[in-house]
């Protein structure tokens, strides 16, 4: 019965999306929430050896959020029908806050030169490596946050040489074996360049090749990360080996867990288990908030357990699941206030995507800033906590206020060096 729901609510937003035929933010977020919960929509969770039936509250969580989301983006719509048509090549954006960005840019390059220098490449876990920085006083936040946002800025504005100088700490990132503010920097810049964009261009068949390739590359570097830093190991043998253990049928299976099971198989099941299982009576979304403020939990008997939602689903949703479980935003939505929370949780994100989506139309320094939220939101929070989305919205507001005011000493300084001269 509750097919019935679903099925048709999944067909008129692909429809809808499909007939609005255009590259942009809003799109990002309905293409990420069906890939992060295909497996929803066809009714079964596959995650070798595992294998059950989906949840009915999983399926009816997944319709709110995409009739609410498509129903954000029909009135974003609406209300921009009558402007003109921006896209990449004919957007003229202003370059006068190009320094706060290479200062951002800078922050990353030092901090990574430093980690580098402190702590060497040579980890083949990619957790020993975070925990060395720490113990050097290193947060691998500051190491990767500035680059992303300088790399968004630079793809807007089309400055090359700050482009290629943003993806040296970002490489650096990817080869500890981090993927997460990688992609998000890439998944933006992709959707900066196809703003706009007609699906049946050439612009977009472009695109739509260099994501897949992307997207083989990051499945293939995730299960061959370890073993290409080892070299005592021989990456093919090692892979072979792993495609025959008893989990898994056959080699096929193992292709196919590899390149679409387990990615966007872990977050479905994290909906439908969560879901199934009820974890309201765990969960305190007053805890998150006030938790999520910063510097709240040095002075109050609130852990970082209290506020990941996380954990709760690996304590009593899942347990023994031999999967990094990672977490799933709407589950949460749902154990803080049930369904009306799903919905709020839908309104308030898609409401800042096409807000933010919308600011194309009117670039400044606001929306700079806020590429990579909008970029994270579009395509990221579906798996991640509530007090992460809360966290690189602080962390992107702090690295801001921070290059900000470099950038008026900056001009104040050289305003006084003019002033003597004169």
């Amino acid at each position: 019965m509750i097919n019935l729901i679903i099925y048709p609510v999944f067909c008129f937003s692909f429809f809808y999306f499909l007939i609005r035929n255009r590259v942009d933010f809003l799109l990002i977020f309905f293409l990420s929430l069906s890939l992060y919960h295909w497996q929803i929509i066809g009714g079964e969770i596959i995650l070798p050896p595992y294998r059950f039936e989906v949840s009915n509250n999983s399926k009816l969580i997944l319709s709110l959020v995409y009739v609410t989301h498509t129903a954000i983006t029909i009135l974003h719509d609406l209300l921009n029908k009558n402007k003109l048509r921006v896209s990449f090549e004919n957007l003229n954006v202003t370059k006068k806050y190009d320094l706060i960005f290479y200062i951002l840019f800078f922050v990353s390059l030092i901090l990574t030169v430093r980690a580098l220098f402190v702590v060497g490449i040579d980890f083949v876990d990619k957790g020993d490596y975070s925990d060395a920085l720490k113990d050097n006083g290193i947060s691998m936040i500051w190491l990767h946050y500035p680059a992303t946002m300088s790399i968004l800025y630079a793809t807007l504005t089309k400055n090359r040489n700050l482009f290629l100088l943003s993806l040296l700490p970002l490489f650096v990132y990817a080869y500890m074996g981090f993927r997460a503010d990688f992609i998000v920097a890439i998944v933006g810049c992709i959707t900066i360049y196809s703003y706009n964009v007609k699906f049946n261009s050439h612009k977009s068949l472009k695109v739509f090749l260099i994501t897949i390739l992307m997207f083989i590359f990051f499945s293939v570097y995730k299960i061959t990360y370890y073993y290409i830093k080892d070299d005592n190991v021989n990456v093919v043998q090692k892979v072979f080996e792993r495609s025959q253990i008893e989990i898994y049928s056959s080699p096929s299976e193992y292709i196919l867990s590899t390149f679409f099971y387990n990615e966007w198989g872990q977050i479905a099941s994290n909906l439908s288990l969560s879901s199934e299982n009820y974890l309201d009576e765990y969960y305190d979304i007053s805890t998150v908030l006030v938790g999520s403020i910063p510097y709240v939990k040095k002075f109050t008997s609130i852990s970082e357990d209290d506020v990941r939602f996380s954990r709760l689903v690996e304590k009593y949703a899942n347990p023994g699941f031999s999967y990094g479980l990672g977490s799933n935003i709407w589950a949460e939505a749902f154990a803080a206030l049930s369904f009306p929370g799903v919905i709020l949780f839908s309104i308030i994100f898609s409401t800042i995507i096409a807000y933010l989506n919308q600011m194309f139309y009117k670039p400044n320094l606001i929306y700079f800033s806020s590429l990579m939220l909008l970029s994270f939101l579009s395509f990221y929070v579906h798996r991640n906590d509530l007090t992460l989305a809360f966290a690189h919205a602080k962390n992107i507001i702090f690295l801001l206020i921070m290059s900000y005011l470099i950038f008026l000493f900056l001009k104040i300084l050289r305003f006084g060096i003019n002033r003597i001269e004169t």
